[in-house]
């Protein structure tokens, strides 16, 4: 490959002009000395002075105007006046000087050698011409010419002869000088064109070994004829092609690459644009492997010819790595579309959809499955896509699998075997939440996964488990929200039933308390017996209906006794019976555990209970045959078991006895279900709406669960959860058939005028003496201020001001063993549980007999005196 020559240096032209510079300023000072001394010294006729000085100013003028010109560095218009003023001044002065003989004719020679120096061989043969040609006129009129005007004396040839030698002498002089100064430049010169030419040998062949051992392959062709001049080692290996297969062969021939069919318009690009860059073509290896390179190509001149400097790259794992990113993010924008499908979406079975179908389009997959797992580990499969195994998941496989158990990236064996006539490749992946396992993905292939492959679908499995986690968030929102309903139900009811409770009770205890003052009065056999019997029983079913509405609030006194639920049941089967008209229809079973632990119940509510839902299933049966079963058992609840189930109200993880009550009824729709413990609602033309409100307050006051499932057509169950009792609670008995005898002082304080009027009636009748107080601080008067000696204190609790528990305080502060009898018509809000009851405190619900006011202070009385008092009352 030759090498591109560089131009020869400037020095020499530079040292011919600075020549020409210094010949030509000597040219002009020699020409303007020679001229003022011949002019001075040259003999003449002073009559002739004015045609010597028309000779000699224009002389001196040219030469000035010679000088102005170098100055301004015109040295060729300088080199022309000079010459020409030189040779015009000369042959005009040979003119008039004798022609051929005047000493002037004699210069002339000299012109023409400056000339040539000066003006090169155009000029000096120029000079030379016009020279001879006016030498041939002077021959020719020779005998024309006029005479020399002064006759050339020896001295006047001696001064010209001595100027003309000086002036050649020092043309000379400058000749050999520049002689010898370009002999010194030319081997200056060609000493340093021989290193430059051997630098640019080493620089050639350091070109070549570079151009060989560049990474990158390297082509250089010639455009002319498309022919590949030069190809490195790296082209070779890039190609997989020996030296001879490459070099010397035209592109054309280049059949296993696309570069072949692309190379003309590289060719027109590269001559119109000089440069061509960021070119893909493919080719072909030996083993048929499909790759791919990128070109870049520069025209540069050589010495074959206009080349082409062509580098190529191999992009082949570059364009796979674009192709792969590019199916990457398709992948994450499908799962971009899952996920926003999965926060719009609430119906699942679409969501699971849209994810088979996102999976397919992505991955080569023969069919996806989605599995669902509830919290017991039971298997459903909920959404197929594509050919899936007709053999069913193994029950057992999911079971016990951790919560962070990562999934599998191939078929596990139970799987693989059940899925033998679809794919022999798949993966599963579990949907799994941060506390359970929500389900796993099965998918199906006929080749292995990727570890791409297996990324995808952990994150479609990741996508749907917040889905799944949502949704059962969201129903644990709606769920704690309906118990938040209802809570707010019962408490609005418990506010409504405390409060007419109160009024009733303080009205039902003055009307108890009269009308059994008035039977205490009245003879046995009085014809007004009969009525005040009447009134008085009239009485205790008003109070009892005020402590059934406190029921149906999940309030009231409590009675708490340790109570076997399946001997509670068995005794009620005892006095439960059927209308005459249904006996033959209903059937009722009874499926009891005889080995229950106990409950801490109040037995009465709990039949209730059992009464209430016994009577709606078979309600529920209506005019058909049908059976209801009575079943009880004993479970462990868990939180996943909590979850699972559902229940209202919510319950903490434990032990339960659980009461099923089952029946083939009618059953109930989802809209009824959501309202069946609602307050005064019922589905029954005649029914009050009461039953099942009840049920649950009672249920809800024992810190218990109750679970509903129903199918329109086939029935209903009603379980019901109540916690174990784990410590035995001794039940308190009283002995109520012996009478009472009281005496004293008793202080009554109550707001009510007609409660205090009766309680002074019935204690002065049971042998007492009794003070009243209106509110709690005319109560502290009287302890602190009366001279009176109080036994006994009897309060009511809901006072304006001081109410009870504050007077009681300060009782206690004062006189600490004074015996206090606390009464409120509103008893659910003043249980035993949340009164300050010790020995010398008791409570006493209203309403009341005055045989329950008086036995409640006997007791009371002996138990803080330590002494038996008569148990006989005092009749009047």
């Amino acid at each position: 490959m030759a090498a591109v020559s560089d131009p020869p240096p400037p020095f020499a032209k530079t040292y011919i002009r600075d020549h020409s510079f210094q010949l030509l300023r000597d040219l002009i000072w020699i020409s303007l000395l020679g001229t003022l001394a011949y002019t001075v010294l040259s003999p003449t006729d002073p009559s002739l002075m004015p045609q010597r000085m028309v000779v000699v100013v224009p002389l001196i003028l040219g030469l000035l105007g010679a000088w102005w010109l170098i100055q301004r560095q015109y040295l060729r218009l300088a080199s022309v006046l000079v010459i020409s003023i030189l040779w015009l001044v000369l042959a005009s002065s040979a003119a008039i000087g004798g022609g051929l003989r005047a000493p002037a004719f004699a210069g002339i020679p000299l012109v023409v050698i400056m000339a040539g120096i000066l003006l090169g061989r155009r000029g000096a043969l120029t000079i030379s011409l016009l020279s001879i040609g006016t030498g041939a006129l002077f021959v020719h009129f020779a005998d024309s010419l006029p005479p020399p005007p002064v006759p050339h004396s020896p001295l006047a040839w001696f001064i010209t002869y001595a100027l003309y030698l000086l002036l050649a002498a020092r043309m000379i002089i400058q000749i050999v000088s520049h002689f010898h100064q370009s002999m010194q430049e030319t081997d200056k010169e060609l000493s340093e064109r021989k290193a430059v030419e051997q630098q640019l040998r080493l620089s050639e062949e350091k070109f070549a070994r570079l151009f060989d051992s560049t990474p990158f392959p390297t082509l250089i062709v010639r455009l002319d004829d498309n022919l590949i001049l030069n190809a490195n080692a790296a082209c070779r290996g890039f190609f997989e092609l020996s030296s001879d297969q490459i070099i010397k062969q035209q592109i054309e021939h280049l059949d296993w690459s696309e570069l072949s069919s692309r190379w003309p318009t590289i060719v027109d690009t590269l001559r119109r644009e000089k440069t061509v860059g960021e070119v893909e073509f493919s080719f072909c290896r030996r083993d048929g492997t499909t790759c791919y390179a990128r070109l870049t190509a520069e025209i540069v001149e050589l010495q074959e010819g206009l080349c082409a400097v062509v580098a190529l790259q191999d992009v082949t794992l570059l364009r796979r790595a674009n192709e792969r990113l590019i199916e990457l993010a398709g992948r994450q924008e499908q799962l971009a579309t899952l996920a926003r499908e999965a926060l719009a979406s609430t119906d699942l079975n679409a969501l699971f959809a849209v994810a088979a179908e996102q999976i397919v389009q992505t991955l080569p997959m023969r069919g996806v499955e989605f599995i669902d797992i509830d919290g017991d580990g039971n298997i459903t499969i909920r959404n197929t896509l594509g050919k899936v195994p007709a053999l069913p998941v193994p029950e057992s496989f999911f079971r016990g699998l951790p919560v962070d158990h990562p999934g599998w990236s191939t078929l596990p064996a139970p799987l693989a075997e059940r899925a033998t006539d679809v794919a022999r490749h798949g993966a599963v992946m579990l949907i799994r939440g941060h506390q359970r396992l929500f389900g796993a993905l099965l998918v199906y292939t006929s080749t292995t996964l990727d570890a791409e492959a297996v990324f995808f679908l952990h994150s479609v499995a990741n996508v749907l488990a917040v889905a799944l986690e949502r949704f059962h968030a969201e129903q644990e929102r709606r769920q704690i929200e309906s118990q938040m309903l209802q809570t707010q139900k019962l408490e609005s009811l418990g506010l409504l039933a405390g409060g007419i409770a109160h009024d009733f009770n303080n009205l039902l205890t003055g009307i108890m308390g009269h009308t059994s003052l008035a039977l205490i009065d009245l003879p046995p056999n009085h014809e007004l017996q009969p009525h005040l019997t009447a009134i008085d029983q009239a009485a205790q079913r008003a109070a009892e209906l005020c402590h059934q509405l406190l029921v149906y609030a999940g309030r009231g006194q409590r009675s708490l006794e340790v109570v076997d639920l399946s001997t509670l049941v068995r005794e009620m089967g005892n006095i439960l019976w059927l209308p005459t008209n249904r006996s033959h229809q209903v059937t009722v079973h009874y499926d009891l555990d005889a080995n229950l632990p106990p409950i801490l119940v109040e037995a009465s509510q709990i039949r209730q209970v059992v009464l209430n839902l016994l009577t709606n299933a078979i309600e529920a049966i209506g005019e058909r045959s049908g059976s209801v079963t009575l079943k009880t058992g004993v479970v462990s609840l868990n939180a996943t078991d909590l979850r699972r189930l559902r229940l209202m109200p919510t319950i903490s993880p434990g032990d339960y006895v659980t009461l099923t009550v089952s029946d083939t009824g009618i059953g109930m729709e989802e809209a009824t279900l959501r309202r069946i413990f609602d307050p005064f609602f019922s589905t029954k033309s005649k029914g009050h709406g009461l039953g099942l409100a009840a049920v649950q307050g009672i249920v809800r006051r024992h810190n218990g669960a109750i679970r509903v499932e129903s199918t329109p057509g086939l029935g209903s169950t009603f379980t019901v959860y109540l916690p174990v009792a784990h410590q035995a609670t001794p039940v308190v008995t009283t002995n109520t058939t012996m009478p009472i005898v009281l005496h004293g002082t008793a202080l009554i304080v109550d707001d009510d005028p007609a409660i205090r009027a009766t309680l002074n009636r019935i204690l002065e009748r049971a042998g007492m003496i009794t003070t009243e107080a209106a509110d709690g601080r005319a109560a502290l008067s009287v302890l602190t201020e009366s001279a009176l000696n109080i036994d006994i204190a009897l309060v009511d609790l809901a006072m304006p001001g001081m109410n009870g528990i504050e007077l009681l305080a300060v009782i206690r502060r004062r006189i600490p063993q004074l015996p206090v009898l606390l009464m409120s018509g509103n008893a659910g809000e003043v249980t035993k549980d949340n009164l300050p009851l010790d020995h010398y405190t008791d409570f006493l619900p209203k309403p009341y007999r005055s045989r329950d006011l008086l036995e409640k202070m006997s007791m009371l009385l002996q138990r803080v005196a330590g002494i038996a008092y008569p148990r006989q009352l005092r009749s009047r």
